[in-house]
């Protein structure tokens, strides 16, 4: 442990800063890291090293396919091709989309997609009042 906390502690809070480097290099501290932590990590990639989103999006969804017991082909392809659609510039209603797919397999998922809107939103909100 370090003087900072928990590696998972730290982890958390460089996801909530949007600290990349960190939040990257702690992750593989970590043994295990769940779905949905794994998934904010993704969407964090997309935001600061869009250039990396790709490779990462495709080794979350390898995890997502494998772990989700029950998933259904079709909910498998979507999710990827909605992955696929965050790349693009009006990522919103993609997020929206996937939000409320992985939620139908499990809550959990849904909340890094929830967080990741609202502070979407937020950046639009403050680079229209500026």
């Amino acid at each position: 442990m370090t003087s900072q906390g928990h590696p998972y502690a730290i982890f958390r809070r460089a996801l909530e800063r949007r600290n990349l480097p960190v939040a990257w290099a702690t992750a593989a501290e970590l043994r295990v890291v769940s779905l949905a932590d794994a998934l904010a990590l993704c969407l964090l990639v997309r935001d600061r090293e869009p250039a990396r989103f790709a490779r990462v999006a495709l080794r979350w969804h390898a995890r997502f396919c494998a772990e989700t017991a029950d998933l259904q082909l079709a909910d498998g392809r979507l999710a990827l091709d909605l992955l696929s659609a965050l790349e693009a510039g009006e990522a919103r209603p993609a997020a929206r989309a996937l939000r409320e797919l992985l939620g139908s397999y499990d809550r959990a998922l849904a909340e890094p997609l929830r967080h990741w809107e609202t502070e979407q939103a937020a950046a639009v909100e403050r680079r229209s009042s500026a």
